[in-house]
């Protein structure tokens, strides 16, 4: 995975419908080879950013590449090595059969004839019924087909799993895994859903409003955000809280029956930092735990609100 070597780059990117912004200044980078998940709520701006980055919708803003070139400015050769998973065929009454001639046709010698037949007899999926008639689950697997059947280079994956059961998200989000795992390909995935992505991922962006709140590696997120549990030696004494080497992001009181335990959040975590809480509670008991990824996430958000409310 290279850092030095984006697949995607995003700086300042902007997108106005009418007079409502729906973009404001977004800002993220995507490593070659990773798998990148955009994760925010509905209308955060994640689908709009996609649009753009696929060449369905211009910026009014900002500059986005792929592939170090302008998405405004991409070749013919520069889109075949690119492929969007998003919502449901234009052509809904079409057979499945026609609908793959169509792609192959359009993606021309890019095609991987030998990777269609595998994604089939993998997918089981029925040449001769009309897309129509397909599950939820079946017309995930046709459109992840399609666009994994051109080996593409950059794979970018709009709320892949919107409308899926349980049992159908796990069952496409482990061919997502499979199918990606090993191979140099980049997959940018947009999604509110967080356990699924969380299983997929190697890097997140989270959005809030058209804008870009916070981005890394989730192994680097999960070892920074600590959840910290101190046990102050007086009842009522109050953390210390400025002056601190960490920002704190949420902080939780309960007074027990007997001494004052505190929890707070901390999105800089260091060892460090533990000590210093010790020394200066005058000897509190700390205990630190990681975060999940939905944990980050809320904290994050929850910073976000605040900041807007102050």
């Amino acid at each position: 995975m290279s850092e030095i070597d984006p697949v995607v780059e995003v700086r300042g990117v902007t997108r106005w419908f009418g007079a409502q912004q729906v973009l404001r200044g977004v800002d993220l980078s995507v490593p070659r080879g990773s798998v990148t998940a955009l994760l925010g709520r509905n209308a955060a701006g994640k689908s709009t950013l996609l649009s753009i980055l696929s060449g369905h919708l211009g910026r009014n803003g900002g500059e986005a590449t792929l592939f170090g070139r302008d998405v405004e400015a991409q070749r013919p050769s520069d889109r075949q090595r690119i492929a969007i998973v998003g919502g449901a065929s234009a052509f809904p009454s079409r057979r499945v059969r026609d609908e793959l001639a169509l792609v192959r046709r359009l993606r021309g010698a890019r095609w991987n004839a030998a990777r269609e037949a595998e994604l089939l007899a993998r997918f089981k999926l029925p040449l001769d019924a009309r897309i129509m008639a397909l599950s939820k689950g079946q017309q995930a697997r046709l459109r992840l087909l399609l666009a994994l059947g051109c080996d593409p280079e950059l794979l970018l994956l709009d709320e892949p799993a919107m409308g899926l059961d349980l049992f159908a998200r796990r069952d496409f989000l482990e061919s997502v895994i499979e199918l990606v795992e090993g191979e140099e390909r980049t997959v940018l995935i947009a999604s509110h859903l967080i356990d699924d992505v969380e299983r997929v991922a190697d890097r997140v962006v989270f959005m809030r409003e058209g804008r870009t709140q916070i981005q890394g590696a989730v192994d680097d997120l999960r070892e920074r955000f600590r959840r910290l549990r101190l046990r102050l030696p007086s009842p009522g004494q109050a953390l210390p809280a400025d002056g601190l080497s960490a920002e704190l992001l949420g902080v939780e009181r309960a007074l027990p029956a007997e001494g004052c335990e505190q929890v707070v959040i901390l999105n800089d975590y260091t060892a460090g930092l533990v000590r210093e809480l010790e020394a200066r509670t005058g000897g509190a008991e700390v205990s630190t735990s990681r975060l999940t990824l939905r944990d980050v996430y809320f904290e994050v958000l929850r910073e976000a609100d605040e900041a807007v409310e102050a």
